[in-house]
């Protein structure tokens, strides 16, 4: 089962159909906010021009896509006036956010889901709110819930270009857009806006999804535009935009998501999710993401990763100043794989993050700090304090006879 907590309660008390405070509001701070994000990978941020193209469909899809292939996704619903991701996916009870913890059922592993849904008790009430309550609880869900290590962050928005999009925009700046869109010459126009609204933001489009364009044959497996053909592409060229691909209009689709069943699809039977791998294929080249790795996973019974900081072929004196990390695989106490990886940085939000994506469980470094040592111990990393001037491999050695030698 996924767990994930809140630091501080996250109440919006503008509507006395949502769960009341104590009195005291909480304020994100800016810590929280960057030492979140840092540990996330990338973050997708799913837009469109108007309503009804599927947008809300398609952040969702992905999300379970991602999660399929095993990345470690969150999916962040700030459709604040109409939330409809956890109606979706089938999550009906509501949550006590107040200094709780959030489960999740474990056929959504490798994702965590969050949306204002979650917290009504009469999922047909209307959301009132204004524009700063708006850009305060989606701060709160960024800054005061633990995602933890991601890989992506998918942010499903609302149509259009308002608070919910300011709020993202000026919190999130390294996001990145992906705007879904029907081959219609009304919805393309919508698309420019979305477009404009980047732009003058400074967020970078990675592309756009044409949604519902045409629709598969059950029978003869025949592709039958349901609009124009050719808008699309004519668009994406004069936009000077990729196309990231076209998803079917797929009845299926609807009916899972209808009744909650999206995470029940079997993809192999679904057009629509095989026209979804293109998709992501092509967010992977966008942002320069490979699959993860599938090779003997960390958390296996029996199975341990080692990381140690290398300088010249041996573990380096000072564990920030090291060309790259060795990664070594040990199964039932022999060593089974080894590779080389080089982290994207040393910030204490980032580098526990990426060394738990990678499957690392124990740190070999020499002349680390007590209170370092403490840090990443907090973050579920094993230190091992070892000299320096020994190779890698033999490093992981010694600590194994050890362990053999205590055991006997």
């Amino acid at each position: 089962m996924t767990t994930f907590s809140f630091l501080t309660d996250i109440i919006p008390n503008e509507t006395s159909e949502l769960p009341q405070t104590s009195g005291q509001e909480a304020h994100p701070d800016e810590h929280h906010l960057r030492w979140n994000l840092d540990q996330i990978r990338y973050k997708l941020f799913i837009l469109s021009g108007k309503g009804g193209v599927g947008k809300s469909s398609v952040a969702v899809t992905l999300a379970l896509a991602l999660a399929r292939r095993g990345f470690d996704v969150g999916l962040l619903d700030v459709d604040l006036h109409g939330p409809d991701v956890y109606r979706m996916l089938g999550l009906g009870k509501p949550l006590s956010l107040i200094h709780g913890e959030h489960s999740l059922p474990e056929d959504l592993k490798h994702l965590k889901i969050i949306s204002v849904e979650a917290m009504m008790q009469n999922r047909d009430a209307a959301i009132i709110w204004r524009g700063a309550v708006k850009h305060k609880i989606i701060r709160q869900f960024l800054s005061q819930i633990e995602w933890e290590a991601l890989d992506f962050l998918i942010i499903d928005a609302p149509p259009g270009t308002g608070d919910e999009h300011l709020a993202i925009a000026e919190s999130i700046p390294e996001a990145r857009a992906v705007i879904v869109s029907t081959p219609q010459e009304i919805s393309l126009a919508d698309v420019r806006k979305s477009i404009n609204f980047c732009q003058k933001i400074g967020l970078q489009i990675i592309g756009v999804v044409e949604n519902m364009g045409h629709v598969v044959c059950a029978d003869c497996g025949t592709s039958i535009p349901l609009f124009r053909s050719g808008v699309g592409d004519q668009a994406m060229r004069s936009l000077n935009l990729n196309l990231l691909g076209s998803l079917p209009f797929d009845p299926q689709i609807v009916a899972a998501a209808d009744d909650g069943r999206l995470k029940d699809l079997d993809p192999a039977d679904s057009p629509f999710f095989q026209e979804l791998d293109t998709v992501l294929n092509n967010i992977f080249t966008a942002v320069g993401q490979t699959e993860p790795q599938k090779s003997l996973a960390a958390g296996e019974p029996g199975v341990t990763r080692f990381a140690v900081p290398v300088q010249d072929g041996r573990l380096a004196e000072q564990f920030s100043q090291n060309q790259h990390f060795a990664l070594i695989t040990v199964r039932r106490n022999q060593i089974v794989e080894q590779r080389e990886a080089i982290p994207p940085d040393f910030k204490p939000g980032i580098l526990p993050a990426w060394l738990k994506r990678e499957g690392v469980t124990h740190i070999i470094a020499a002349g680390l700090k007590t209170s370092v040592q403490d840090f990443f111990n907090r973050q579920g990393l094993t230190v091992i304090l070892a000299s320096s001037g020994l190779s890698p491999e033999t490093l992981v050695k010694q600590h194994l006879d050890n362990l053999s030698a205590k055991n006997d």
